[in-house]
């Protein structure tokens, strides 16, 4: 049975169809966050060197890069909601060779592999689906449910690594991606243009690059999600050397900011309440240069307390900056080319600048730099980038004021 639109839900951020893309959202992400932590123990318990855990994310995020101008393709040739299903079983099967005594870093590259598709197609329909402030609406919900699994993944995950075998770990989430699958399946794609079918992945990355809202849009969360990328790591590392906890009670840390996430994503689904006292662009700016200026109090932080504090602030940051930007994207993309390959463009950018920034964590650790100064080096770069991307968009010619709009 097809879960079909009638014309009062389809402009809806809660239709029956997007609530049940926010289903599949949260049980496939959940399974995600736990598995991470899942690899990262079976990295420690086969002693691998300490360039190993932040390379399970290189070759994630390699595989978004690689796959790019398929991806796109594909998300827009077939049936998203089937696709996403399709996507849900490969990480299934994943989470199984794991089980079976795989090596974490060849199999978080495969699940990689089925993530580089599972985007465009997720994020793809909601434009398809919903419009103007219902996308906006519908992207906090998003990120919302992405945040709640993402504490719900971390409290999964230390459950799993204090007490579960790798067996029983990969089969509670093996059982987790099949219900995902199980969600997605009945969903029709919703109304698709062909219009773009023609363009390529080059000439769609140029198209987006010349859009002065798509540009802005696309290098302020290509920087966030870089710095996100190795904050995830740097925070866990910071708990356990600063306050001495073990691997379990320093996963819930990165919860925090995950809850200052979903503060911060309930703000921007009013943003045009903002609107109306600060252009958003100039908000998003804001916050994050103000997040990279919390990343740099960090290693300031004497208790966990304060510790606790600071993460809620920049998650909030984050979350504020994030939403709006990404429902820029879609509406631009939506406009421009076809919904599955503007967001398979954007996640070529934003993974391509998390390689950059995961590659200098690596090298950071092989080298033994102090755990400090890659915290500070972290937050003075988000601050530097943010920098550039704000003189770069208020050069005369470069962006209008319609953009912000």
């Amino acid at each position: 049975m097809r879960a079909a639109l009638t014309p009062a839900a389809a402009g809806r951020w809660s239709s029956p169809a997007v609530l049940a893309i926010l289903g599949a959202q949260f049980l496939t992400a959940l399974a995600d966050n736990a598995l991470l932590l899942v690899a990262i123990a079976a990295l420690e318990a086969r002693h691998a060197p300490a360039w190993a855990t932040p390379a399970l994310r290189v070759g994630f995020y390699a595989s978004y890069v690689l796959l790019a101008p398929l991806c796109g393709r594909w998300a827009d040739a077939w049936p998203k909601g089937w696709l996403m299903s399709v996507v849900n079983l490969v990480k299934l099967a994943g989470v199984l060779a794991l089980a079976s005594g795989a090596s974490p870093l060849p199999v978080f590259a495969a699940i990689g592999c089925a993530a580089a598709v599972y985007a465009p197609a997720r994020y793809g329909m909601l434009p398809e689906l919903t419009a103007g402030r219902a996308l906006v609406q519908a992207n906090a919900a998003m990120e919302i449910v992405t945040v709640a699994a993402i504490l719900g993944g971390a409290a999964l995950g230390s459950a799993l690594v204090g007490a579960f075998s790798m067996g029983a770990a990969c089969a509670l989430l093996g059982a987790l991606y099949a219900a995902g699958a199980a969600c997605t399946l009945p969903l029709q794609r919703g109304i698709a243009s062909r219009r773009a079918a023609g363009i390529g992945f080059r000439p769609a990355l140029a198209v987006l690059l010349a859009d002065p809202p798509a540009r802005h849009s696309l290098a302020l969360t290509s920087i966030f999600w870089a710095a996100a990328a190795v904050l995830q790591f740097l925070m866990i590392d910071w708990a356990r050397r600063a306050f001495g906890l073990s691997l379990a009670q320093a996963a819930l840390v990165p919860a925090l900011f995950a809850v200052g996430l979903v503060a911060g994503a309930l703000v921007a689904g009013n943003w045009r309440a903002l609107a109306g006292m600060l252009r958003p662009h100039l908000c998003a700016y804001l916050c994050g240069v103000a997040l990279g200026a919390a990343i740099l109090a960090m290693p300031l932080m004497r208790s966990i307390g304060a510790a606790c504090v600071l993460l809620l602030a920049a998650g909030l940051l984050a979350g504020a900056l994030l939403v709006p930007m990404n429902a820029t994207l879609q509406q631009r993309g939506a406009s421009l080319l076809l919904p599955g390959l503007s967001v398979a463009v954007q996640n070529f950018l934003e993974n391509g600048l998390s390689i950059v920034f995961l590659a200098a964590y690596g090298a950071a650790l092989a080298f033994d730099a102090k755990l400090d100064g890659v915290i500070r080096g972290l937050g003075l770069s988000v601050i530097l980038l943010i920098g550039l991307t704000a003189w770069s968009g208020r050069r005369p010619g470069r962006f209008d004021n319609r953009e912000a709009q």
